[in-house]
């Protein structure tokens, strides 16, 4: 089915979203409803890759509805169902995703605080350890970035004669799937398919928005990178994946309260943008500009924590992708000046990764001039 085709079974489906073509086009914010119409009549055969975006989020659908095989309109509306995602008040409420893990004992607590070394013999170190530790453990190689050792020891808790795994089973599956979606083994498959388990087994439970964001960003990768980490070129793109990508970080930036939103707005920014550019259309900023309004000085405003690295970033970032240049820079300037002490080499690079990849696909003049800027100034405060 064509994604028009799609559309029109889902104004069928929702008449009470739809009511007609002028009416959608406002929701839409399209100039002209004759698009709409378009869409309907099937002269249009497929939605740009933005409009897809803001139907599922008007409809209040998964973005995996607009790619899922389906031959006949019947099974497609029959299928409708499955893809709805609910309103916050419309959850099911069956408790906490996640059990809160046992407390470990003062004896495995103190072995956890000496320092990891280079070579571990990860059967000697786990002996006659506690799976709790053995978890810990696994984590903390994790924040060390040392992502299959990491996995052997989830592994390890598994062969464990003990109830810990089914006790603690989405706990594991959740760190297992961050480790997998790890630079250093990039299983994105792996790591969607563990997330949607999750997501799906507390129907859609916004107790842990975390793991809609996880899910996204390794959509996001998926549709960007080679398995080594270098950049796709354009042609090579999925803009399915970065649909599903824009769509869940835009459903995750509804959910999560106003301190955490950030992260998954400047991330729906980001794409907006690089999706409009693979596509070869104009980058509309109102998207954008509506977006950053309500995160600065919306019902839920975001209070910007000025000693947070990533949270100044992100705030010069969403005035960089308005054309607030200047403005961004003195952002950066000024937290570089104040707060060395507070960035990190990994800040530094994760962020500029982040300026590499979207400048790579839009060419924007402003991200270049922003990037310099960051590059020249952190050069010059770390000599």
């Amino acid at each position: 089915m064509t994604t028009s085709a799609r559309f029109l079974q889902m104004t069928l489906e929702y008449p009470t979203i739809f009511i007609n073509d002028k009416k959608f086009a406002i929701k839409l914010d399209c100039k002209r409803y004759t698009t709409v119409r378009n869409w309907l009549d099937g002269s249009t055969k497929e939605l740009n890759a933005t409009s897809r975006v803001k139907v599922a989020e008007i409809f209040g659908l998964n973005p995996e509805v607009w790619t899922y095989p389906c031959n006949s309109t019947v099974n497609f509306r029959t299928s409708l169902k499955k893809y709805k995602i609910y309103e916050k008040d419309e959850r099911i409420i069956e408790g906490l995703i996640f059990d809160p893990l046992p407390d470990i004992d003062e004896k495995e607590k103190k072995m956890l605080e000496k320092r990891l070394e280079s070579d571990i013999d990860l059967n000697k170190e786990l002996k006659n350890k506690s799976p709790n530790y053995m978890f810990e453990f696994a984590e903390k190689l994790r924040k060390d970035n040392r992502a299959t050792e990491a996995l052997k020891v989830l592994d390890l808790i598994e062969e464990h004669p003990s109830n810990y795994k089914y006790d603690y089973h989405n706990q594991i599956e959740h760190t297992k799937a961050i480790l997998l979606s790890h630079e250093t083994i990039n299983d994105w498959d792996g790591a969607i398919n563990i997330l949607k388990r999750l997501y799906r087994s507390a129907k859609y439970h916004n107790e842990e928005p975390e793991i809609i964001t996880l899910i996204a960003s390794n959509y996001k990768r998926k549709a960007l990178l080679n398995q080594d980490n270098t950049l796709l070129s354009k042609e090579k793109v999925d803009i399915n994946l970065l649909v599903n990508a824009i769509t869940l970080y835009k459903e995750a930036y509804n959910i999560k309260d106003s301190q955490a939103k950030y992260y998954d707005a400047i991330n729906f920014a980001y794409l907006h943008n690089i999706t409009d550019a693979i596509e070869v259309e104009y980058a509309d900023p109102i998207t954008i500009n509506k977006l950053y309004t309500d995160l600065t000085t919306g019902k839920e405003k975001w209070r910007l924590d000025d000693e947070s690295w990533w949270e100044v970033t992100s705030n010069a970032e969403f005035l960089m992708l308005l054309g607030r240049v200047k403005e961004a820079n003195i952002k950066i300037n000024d937290f570089l000046d104040f707060h060395l002490d507070k960035v990190t080499e990994f800040d530094i690079n994760a962020t500029l990764r982040q300026l590499e990849i979207y400048i790579h696909f839009t060419e924007d003049k402003n991200a270049i001039t922003f990037r310099k800027n960051l590059n020249d100034s952190w050069d010059a405060l770390s000599l």
